[in-house]
């Protein structure tokens, strides 16, 4: 069992763990309704390791086991990028130690917890490329990806900075420590600064993991194909990234305007 499903196992275990096997169906609703800031997806691998623990725990004393509620799946088919304006005054707004993370979800198009768990065994400065390793990623297959040349200058800085280090964490909080993994807990740790950047930025309804459309979009305005995409974001199939093919049409569009 992994460590955050250890910890969700713990919690469900504080909050409803003193209710009958009967009521598991309402404790589940009670406890979802009291975490509404959970996505869908999120929600979901709750209810999974929920379901997984009480399957084991009556398979063991040879009892029915209690079905929970499915939690409905909305499709993500959302595409947000910025302008030219609000990307600028946004990346400029961010504080020191969320600035440098938040230049990775930008120019690479990595997740946060990709990015927030980098190491730097994974940073090959001399090839200029970034590993991720598939237990750090959210679909399980790891990728390698080139820099952008404003990741190399920014990591060169930081290796540097660091003293060289071989091994250990890229990037740290404020507090100077690792950042907490909240794969499948739900929350990002870069929540807080990033609203704060919005609002110094005057930018409003941009998510921290919108900066991963913004990178998609921008890619395929560039010209990038959609299958370069899919491996470059480390998407599962092509059918995740073709929401971005639109985005193409708006660009042209957009160009033919601006002829006077």
């Amino acid at each position: 069992m992994k460590p955050y499903d250890v910890e969700r196992v713990a919690a469900f275990n504080e909050a409803i763990g003193h209710r009958l096997l009967s009521d598991a169906a309402p404790a589940w609703r009670e406890w979802l309704a009291l975490h509404p800031h959970h996505a869908p997806g999120t929600a979901a691998r709750w209810r999974n390791i929920l379901q997984a623990a009480l399957n084991e725990g009556c398979k063991a004393f040879s009892v029915p086991p209690a079905t929970l509620p499915t939690v409905r799946q909305r499709a993500d088919n959302r595409v947000v990028y910025l302008t030219e304006g609000e990307r600028a005054r946004l990346l400029a707004a961010y504080n020191p130690h969320a600035a440098c993370p938040i230049l990775l979800l930008a120019y690479q198009g990595m997740r946060t917890q990709e990015v927030l768990r980098l190491d730097w065994r994974q940073v090959d400065l001399r090839r200029e490329a970034i590993h991720i390793r598939a237990e750090g990623t959210k679909t399980g297959h790891g990728r390698t990806v080139p820099m952008h040349p404003r990741v190399v200058h920014l990591l060169v800085g930081m290796w540097h900075a660091a003293g060289k280090p071989q091994t250990g964490p890229v990037f740290l909080s404020q507090r100077g420590k690792p950042y907490a993994d909240t794969r499948g807990l739900g929350g990002n740790p870069l929540d807080t600064a990033h609203r704060h950047a919005c609002k110094v930025a005057g930018v409003t309804g941009f998510r921290v993991h919108d900066w991963r459309h913004d990178w998609a979009a921008r890619m395929v305005m560039a010209g990038t194909d959609l299958y370069t995409l899919m491996r470059l974001g480390g998407w599962r199939s092509l059918r995740m990234v073709e929401r971005y093919a639109s985005v193409t049409g708006d660009h042209m569009r957009e160009a033919v305007r601006r002829i006077a």
